[in-house]
């Protein structure tokens, strides 16, 4: 029998004994109750060695299991302080880009005005150099007929 038990029969001695009226006192059987504390004091060691035993394995359970959890949260922080640096080295590479484009897209317009300006400058050297040949073809033309 385990000491619940034993209590709960305990308690059952002290509620059928006989209860003196007027003194608010019960007359209950002396050896059974006796008996039933020893029998309790005799368990009582062996259950409060389990129960100890019971308490210090939660102990290292919930000391083991915190150790994990704090091993896991410094993981955690690790690799989320990673992910910033990655974060920020990305936002950084990012705007090199940009600027990059940028500097080649203003460069890009910058040439392709300067050409065409070299093209137009070209072209007008061109358009006079061909309205002297032709009026040096119009002029020996004319003397020709003369």
């Amino acid at each position: 029998m385990d000491v619940i038990e034993l209590l709960s029969e305990l308690e059952d001695i002290i509620d059928k004994g006989f209860e003196v009226p007027f003194a608010k006192k019960t007359l209950i059987n002396k050896e059974q109750v006796m008996s039933l504390i020893n029998d309790i004091s005799i368990q009582l060691p062996d259950e409060l060695r389990v129960a100890k035993s019971i308490a210090e394995d939660s102990k290292r359970i919930i000391s083991d299991a915190q150790k994990q959890a704090d091993a896991k949260i410094k993981e955690v922080e690790h690799k989320i302080l990673a992910l910033i640096d990655e974060h920020e080295i990305t936002k950084k590479a990012v705007a090199n880009a940009n600027e990059i484009i940028a500097k080649a897209q203003k460069d890009g317009k910058e040439i392709r005005l300067a050409s065409l300006k070299f093209a137009d400058e070209i072209l007008e050297k061109v358009e006079v150099d061909f309205a002297a040949v032709n009026d040096k073809v119009k002029q020996c033309r004319s003397e020709l007929r003369k």
